[in-house]
């Protein structure tokens, strides 16, 4: 009995021993998510009884569950104003002494933030990216409670300015909250350029401290380990201690690698990264990030992905379009929209707002290319230095957040703003050059729709600003939005080159606008096909990118069908249902053209060949399914045929791509 008592004693020693070394890290991530007290101040009842001093009354609030919006509630559709939200949280006697930040993926538009009735921070006019509240002075060990006012009006201190952007202008605390408990001395955020050169690769490792008068070199030591994230093997290629440099309160290191797997969109490798910050040998924190091998550039008219030239078809989505939830969409929403994006051969996409990092994860993941933006929308957008100053706020966060997703290989500046208008030019060219400072290995773009005006003939013609960036993007709407038809489409565009020359274009939008413009799929069907083979026969269109996968949610919206206005625009309902439009958006974006089927007794005959208009790039490790028969595409490239035969007694074959997206279902009998 004592020699099982004393065994029992030692096991339950030896597990704690090594829960405590599994986790040696003094860094906790807690979720605020969940039931939060929520009240709306329309009559501003806060500003005499002081909510963020004493809280909200309890006989005003009512119960929600965070991450909420209030736009998506009976009677709130329209609400646009100040709203509270408040809970509490306990913190141990245990904790007192490290940092408490409070970490809000996304509040809009603008939020003030109360910790145990002081103010502890704000965030204003930027309500699409994640910010961080340091909560460290106002915490106390047991409850305490977070209070948070958040304000939707249109507003010029906000980008998107006042009404002039095409989305739910949906108000609240509408991403994921956490508190994240770390030592003083701590890491604040890993930044990572992964660039392939030939099979070999380099990794640029930045990282910064939350805060640096806590940081003494000459005692402190970062250890990485980086492994393969999703490829089969898994394998450690680095473990070691980082060598590197400081400069500016931040520690710069650059690896070298005789082998990588570079990350595509039909291959997207990861790696993960994991630094260890320890001082005088004991650990202080630990961090993860993921990243990729990938470069990206233009020339010659063309997208070059890993030294590969590649011409794009995209699909622009519209998050925040669920009638329930708004922009507080989950998870399975984001995965049913991306998937379908996917499964329509869309491998490109623009977001006119700053995403959630869950959307591109699932881009990294699974091979969908991105220009992220700065909600610059509309011609009644005039930058001056109070905009201006936000959109640096806009693209500073932008990148900060998202810098290490190799999905994401352009930042956009704006959209649709008057683009010959001197001043905002210059405001534009200022936001390019800090952009290419903060981050030289991506792209930086501006979307216009005013460059089809031409060159007028009198003096102080200002040319449009999009030509002076690295890809001319252009919504082309001329059968639409510009009241012109198709019939001018191709000469307008080869105006458009020859006005521009050795300047590639990519089409940002086009696509049928109902119910301003009529016709319905049937239309929109037509008009796809039409401007698509225009597109492809141009050689200096490097990409285009479909508007849109789903009719929306938008204030501007002038179908009125529910209690929140939409735009009938997509190629799926508003529930995500595909339209006949959807497949005819699958099958001109394939990459692969069925050239011919024979059948003989039970064998097929496959002639493929790769398409060398829109989209173009070459097909490596795709695979034909017949019945229970694969054959193996090992590589097609653009203009190439090949003969495939295959024994089934299948109807059809399946081709895939190697994530296992379908990329054509072709049925033969």
């Amino acid at each position: 009995m004592k020699k099982s008592i004393i065994l029992v004693f030692v096991q339950l020693f030896c597990v704690m021993f090594i829960a405590s070394c599994s986790n040696p890290t003094n860094r906790e991530t807690i979720s605020l998510n969940g039931t939060w007290n929520f009240s709306v101040d329309s009559l501003a009842i806060e500003e005499t009884e002081g909510w963020g001093e004493n809280g909200i009354p309890q006989n005003s609030s009512v119960k929600v569950t965070v991450p909420h919006v209030w736009n998506v509630e009976k009677g709130l559709e329209k609400y646009w104003g100040d709203s509270w939200y408040e809970r509490k949280f306990e913190i141990s006697n245990s904790d007192m002494g490290k940092i408490f930040r409070i970490q809000f993926d996304a509040i809009y538009h603008s939020a003030i933030i109360y910790i145990n009735g002081k103010k502890a921070g704000e965030h204003i006019g930027s309500g699409y990216n994640r910010f961080f509240i340091n909560a460290t002075s106002f915490i106390k060990a047991g409850k305490n409670t977070i209070t948070v006012k958040v304000n939707n009006e249109f507003s010029r201190n906000n980008i998107p300015f006042l009404k002039s952007y095409d989305w739910a202008n949906d108000g609240g605390i509408y991403r994921n909250v956490f508190l994240v408990i770390t030592d003083p001395i701590a890491i604040k955020n890993i930044h990572v350029v992964g660039t392939p050169i030939g099979n070999k690769g380099t990794a640029n490792i930045n990282v910064s401290f939350i805060d640096n008068s806590k940081i003494e070199q000459s005692n402190l030591k970062l250890m990485a380990t980086i492994t393969e994230e999703n490829q089969s093997t898994n394998n450690h290629i680095f473990e070691s201690e980082l060598e590197g440099e400081f400069e500016n309160g931040k520690f710069i290191s650059s690896l070298n690698f005789d082998s990588i797997n570079p990350w595509h969109f039909d291959s997207p490798n990861l790696y993960k990264l994991t630094i260890k910050l320890i001082v005088d040998g004991e650990q202080k924190d630990e961090l993860s990030t993921v990243f990729g091998f990938r470069s990206i550039k233009v020339e010659n008219n063309r997208y070059v992905l890993n030294g590969e030239p590649i011409r794009l078809m995209g699909v622009e989505w519209m998050p925040g379009s669920n009638l329930e939830r708004g922009m507080a969409e989950t998870t399975a929403d984001f995965d049913k929209n991306l998937t379908l994006m996917k499964n329509a051969n869309c491998i490109y996409t623009r977001f006119h707002w700053q995403q959630d990092e869950y959307i591109f994860d699932w881009c990294d993941r699974n091979g969908i290319l991105v220009q992220e933006e700065i909600p610059y929308w509309g011609g009644a957008t005039k930058l001056n230095d109070t905009l201006f100053t936000l959109g640096v706020m806009h693209l500073t966060e932008m990148t900060n957040n998202h810098y290490n997703h190799p999905s994401i290989i352009s930042w956009g500046i704006g959209n649709e703003l008057y683009s010959h208008d001197p001043e905002n030019i210059d405001y534009l060219k200022k936001l390019y050059n800090m952009a290419k400072d903060i981050d030289s290995s991506r792209l930086v773009n501006y979307v216009t729709n005013k460059i089809h005006k031409g060159k007028p003939e009198e003096d102080g013609y200002v040319p449009d600003v999009s030509a002076e960036f690295d890809m001319i993007m252009f919504n082309e709407y001329y059968s639409t939005w510009f009241f012109k038809t198709i019939d001018i489409l191709s000469d307008e565009l080869d105006r458009i080159s020859d006005e521009y020359p050795n300047k590639p274009i990519t089409i940002a939008e086009w696509g049928l606008c109902e119910p301003v413009h009529k016709g319905g799929d049937p239309r929109r069907i037509r008009e796809m096909k039409q401007q698509l083979k225009i597109y492809g026969s141009k050689e200096y269109i490097a990409g285009a990118i479909y508007f849109c996968l789903n009719d929306y949610r938008t204030h501007y919206g002038e179908d009125f069908t529910y209690s929140y206005p939409q735009r009938v625009h997509g190629v799926c309902d508003i529930h995500l249902n595909p339209k006949p439009s959807y497949n005819t958006l699958k099958n001109e974006s394939s990459p692969i053209i069925v050239k011919s089927v024979d059948v003989k007794n039970k064998e097929i005959i496959i002639t493929l060949s790769g398409k060398t208009t829109i989209p173009s790039y070459i097909i490596r490790n795709y695979t034909i399914v017949a019945g229970n028969e694969k054959v193996q595409i090992n590589e097609l490239k653009p203009g190439e045929e090949q003969t495939f035969r295959i024994n089934t007694d299948s109807d059809q074959f399946v081709i895939l791509r190697p994530t296992g997206f379908e990329v054509i279902r072709f049925k033969f009998r």
